[in-house]
C-alpha cells in the first residue's frame, strides 16, 4: 500500500520529477499525490520550481514563517536572522509559511512563494478607496460591489482566496472610531461571534427568569444552608458557590455547588449548538464575549445572592490529611446568602479586619481557610506544580486608555476557591471514569526537552539541581519551590513552563501532570466553558440511564471526541485573543512614551534579538540598538559581548531602556538599551 515515505524515497533516488512521472511510478490518484507533495513542500523537503518537483536546494532556498514589521520582514534559519525588504515580501502576511530565496553571505532573503497562509481570515480597514490589512502594509482586492457599503475608516473581516491578495468581505466589524472597535476586531479575527442569532434570542425568551416550584421537586433542598460565593470584584456570572462544615468525627464536609446550566441548555438544542460554536467565554481587558447569553449567564444561571438557583452539588468529606474519604454528587437547589469579593475576604483572613455585612460569615470563612491550609499541604505532598502566574491586569481610564499593567497575586481567598474547585473537578472525574467522559489532561513532558531547558538555565548561572526522573512532578515542583524567592523566578518559571506540554481536553484519560491527578476534568464553570457544560449534560444522562449498550457508548465517545477538539481549539483562540488585546494595550501605552526612559530586565536573548520587560510591558531590542558598542551573540552561552568594550549582557540583567518606536496597529514595541544597571536598581520607573 502507498505511503508518503515512498514518495520521499523517490526524491532520494532522483532529484527532479514532473507530476505525471510521479503519478506513473506510484500509481495513485491525483488528489492524494497533490496533498502529499504539498505536505513535503511545507516541510521543506521539496519545492515546485520551473514546472518540476525537486529536492529543496538548501544552499539557496529555505522554508520558514515570516514575521512582518512596519519597515521590514524577517525569518530565522538555524537561529540566524534573515531580513527581507518590504519590496521582496511578495504578498506574504505575518506568520505565513513561505519559501525563501536566501543569501547566506548578506543574510538577506526574498519571499519566493507562499506555501501556507497563517490565517485566511484577516481584518482590513477601508482607506482611500482601498482595503488595507490592519497591522500590515498590504492591500486586498475585493469585488467592487462589496465596497459600495463601506465608508472611510470601516473595518471588515475578509476571507482570502487561495492565492494572491484577493478575497471577499465576510463581516463588517464597525468603524475605526467606535469605542470598542479594537476588541471587536480581535474577537472576530479569532472566529468569535459578537452577536447571537434571532433564533437563539427567541429560544432564551422561553426560559423563565426565576426558579419554579415544580423544578425543585426531587432535588436536595439546601436553601437553608450557609452557602455563599467568592469571586472577582466585578463578576456578574457566578457559576460556583461553596459551603463548609466541621463534622463530629473531626473531618470537614465541603460542598461545591455549581450552576445547573444543563437544566436550561439541552444537548442538540439551538442554545447548545451556539455554545458549541463559541466554545468558551472570551475575556479581553474589561470586556467579555460570553459563551451563553447574559440573560442566562447573569440571570437564571448565575448564583446571585438571596434568590433560588438550581445547582449540581458535589459534597466531599475530607480528613485531616486532605484525603476525600467519602463523597456524593446530587442535583440541588440553593439560595446563596452572600456575594463575596476576593478583596474583602482577604481583608478578613489576612489582615483580621472587620468588613461591613461580612460579620455573620467570618467564622465560616476561617473554617474554609483551615481546610484550605490542609489542602495546600496535600497539594505539596502530592506533587502539585505551581508556576508563577502570567495573568495580567490592565488598569484603564474612562476612555479605555491603559494606565498600569499589574500581575495580580493569588492570595488566600483566591487559593481557597482554586483548591475547592480543583478537588470537585477531580472527584467528578474519578466518579465517572468508568464511563465515556471528557478529561482535562496534561501529559508528561518530554524528558529531553526538560533536561535541555534545565541545562540552559544552569548556563545562565541559575543553581538548578540535577534531577533524574522528570516524569515525577515532585521533581519539578522541588526546583520551582527552591527557586521561588530568586529575583528571576518569573524568568525561570516561564522557561520551564515552555518545556511542558499544553493542557487540553480529551475523551481519553492521560492524567494531569502539573496537578498530579490521575483523573481530572472541568465541571465547575458551565457558564463559561463548553467542556463543563457537556460534563453536566453527561451527568444528567448517566443519572437517567441504568446501563448503556455498546453501540451507544461508541456514539457518545465520538461526540465527546468532537467536543474535546472544539473546546481545546476555542480555548487556544481565546488565549490568542486575550494576548493580542494585552499586546495592543502595551503598544498603545508606549506610543505615548516615545523617547522616554524606563528601567527593565532582559528576559530572553536569541539570535533574533533581545526580549525585555518593564512594568510588565514586553518589548524587543535589536542588537544594533544597544548603545555604546557592537554586541555579538554567543548561542552556546546565551550571552552578548561587546566587541570593543568586552562588556556582557545576559538574561536576568537589569537595563535602562529608551522607547524608540511603538505601534498599536502592529502590536510592536522597539526599545534601545542605553546602559546596563547594577543589580541593586530595582525600581522600574
Amino acid at each position: 500500500m502507498y505511503t508518503i515515505e515512498q514518495l520521499k524515497k523517490l526524491f532520494y533516488l532522483n532529484k527532479k520529477y514532473s507530476f505525471n512521472d510521479l503519478k506513473k511510478q506510484l500509481n495513485i490518484d491525483d488528489e492524494t499525490l497533490l496533498s502529499d507533495l504539498k505536505t513535503l513542500e511545507e516541510q521543506g523537503i521539496i519545492t515546485f520550481l520551473s514546472d518540476t518537483f525537486q529536492v529543496l536546494d538548501k544552499n539557496n532556498y529555505a522554508v520558514g514563517n515570516i514575521k512582518i514589521y512596519e519597515r521590514y520582514g524577517v525569518f530565522y534559519l538555524d537561529n540566524i536572522k534573515y531580513e527581507i525588504h518590504l519590496n521582496d515580501i511578495n504578498n506574504a502576511l505575518n506568520n505565513d509559511l513561505c519559501l525563501f530565496l536566501i543569501d547566506k553571505e548578506t543574510k538577506q532573503a526574498k519571499v519566493k512563494k507562499i506555501l501556507k497562509r497563517f490565517d485566511e481570515l484577516i481584518v482590513c480597514e477601508y482607506t482611500n478607496n482601498k482595503l488595507k490589512i490592519y497591522g500590515d502594509n498590504h492591500y486586498v482586492e475585493i469585488p467592487s460591489n462589496e465596497c459600495k457599503k463601506l465608508v472611510e475608516g470601516t473595518r471588515v473581516l475578509v476571507k482570502l482566496k487561495n492565492d494572491g491578495l484577493s478575497g471577499n468581505i465576510v463581516e463588517i466589524i464597525g468603524h475605526k472610531d467606535d469605542p470598542d472597535i479594537d476588541l471587536k476586531q480581535i474577537a472576530v479575527s479569532k472566529c468569535f461571534a459578537l452577536e447571537f442569532s434571532k433564533d437563539y434570542l427567541e429560544e432564551i425568551e422561553k426560559i423563565p427568569n426565576q426558579v419554579k416550584e415544580e423544578e425543585i421537586k426531587d432535588r436536595l433542598d439546601l436553601r437553608d444552608k450557609l452557602i455563599y460565593t467568592i469571586d472577582c470584584d466585578n463578576t456578574k456570572d457566578m457559576d460556583d458557590a461553596i459551603s463548609v462544615e466541621k463534622l463530629e468525627n473531626g473531618n470537614y464536609l465541603l460542598g461545591v455547588h455549581i450552576a445547573d446550566v444543563s437544566h436550561y441548555i439541552k444537548y442538540g438544542s439551538i442554545l447548545f449548538k451556539e455554545a458549541f460554536n463559541r466554545g468558551t467565554s472570551v475575556y479581553m481587558l474589561n470586556t467579555v464575549i460570553p459563551m451563553i447569553h447574559k440573560y442566562l449567564s447573569n440571570g437564571i444561571c448565575s448564583l446571585n445572592p438571596n434568590v433560588d438557583r438550581l445547582t449540581k452539588s458535589c459534597f466531599m468529606e475530607i480528613d485531616k490529611d486532605g484525603n476525600v474519604v467519602d463523597y456524593k454528587i446530587v442535583k440541588s437547589v440553593i439560595n446563596s446568602k452572600k456575594k463575596m469579593k476576593y478583596s474583602e475576604v482577604n481583608k478578613i483572613l489576612e489582615e483580621n479586619q472587620n468588613v461591613t455585612s461580612y460579620e455573620p460569615f467570618v467564622e465560616n470563612l476561617k473554617l474554609a481557610n483551615e481546610l484550605n491550609t490542609i489542602l495546600n499541604k496535600e497539594n505539596n505532598n502530592r506533587g502539585f506544580i505551581e508556576f508563577m502566574s502570567s495573568d495580567l491586569y490592565i488598569e484603564l481610564d474612562e476612555k479605555n486608555k491603559p494606565l498600569e499593567f499589574n500581575n495580580p497575586q493569588q492570595r488566600t481567598a483566591e487559593k481557597i476557591i482554586e483548591n475547592f474547585m480543583l478537588l470537585a473537578n477531580k472527584t467528578i472525574a474519578t466518579n465517572y471514569s468508568w464511563l465515556p467522559f471528557i478529561y482535562r489532561i496534561h501529559e508528561i513532558p518530554d524528558k529531553d526537552t526538560i533536561i535541555n531547558i534545565l541545562d540552559f538555565l544552569r548556563k545562565l548561572g541559575y543553581k538548578i539541581p540535577v534531577i533524574k526522573n522528570v516524569e515525577n512532578p515532585k521533581c519539578l515542583q522541588g526546583i520551582l519551590k527552591k527557586l521561588s524567592n530568586d529575583k528571576d523566578f518569573k524568568i525561570i518559571s516561564n522557561f520551564i513552563l515552555r518545556g511542558m506540554k499544553k493542557a487540553r481536553y480529551s475523551n481519553e484519560n492521560l492524567g494531569h501532570f502539573a496537578l498530579a491527578y490521575e483523573f481530572y476534568t472541568h465541571f465547575t464553570s458551565p457558564i463559561r466553558r463548553l467542556c463543563d457544560l457537556m460534563i453536566h449534560i453527561l451527568i444528567d444522562k448517566y443519572e437517567e440511564n441504568n446501563f448503556i449498550i455498546n453501540e451507544e457508548i461508541e456514539q457518545i465517545e465520538q461526540i465527546l471526541s468532537e467536543i474535546s477538539i472544539q473546546a481545546s481549539y476555542k480555548e487556544r483562540k481565546s488565549i490568542e485573543a486575550e494576548d493580542e488585546a494585552n499586546k495592543m494595550k502595551m503598544a498603545e501605552y508606549m506610543e505615548g512614551h516615545i523617547g522616554d526612559y524606563f528601567n527593565g530586565k532582559i528576559i530572553n536573548i536569541t539570535s533574533s534579538g533581545i526580549t525585555v520587560e518593564t512594568n510588565n510591558i514586553i518589548g524587543h531590542v535589536n542588537f544594533s540598538d544597544i548603545k555604546g558598542d557592537f554586541y555579538v551573540f554567543d548561542p552556546e552561552l546565551f550571552i552578548l559581548t561587546g566587541k570593543r568594550t568586552n562588556k556582557t549582557l545576559k538574561i536576568g540583567n537589569n537595563v535602562r531602556l529608551k522607547v524608540l518606536n511603538a505601534s498599536k496597529e502592529f502590536r510592536t514595541i522597539d526599545f534601545q538599551i542605553s546602559e546596563k544597571l547594577k543589580e541593586k536598581v530595582l525600581s522600574l520607573k
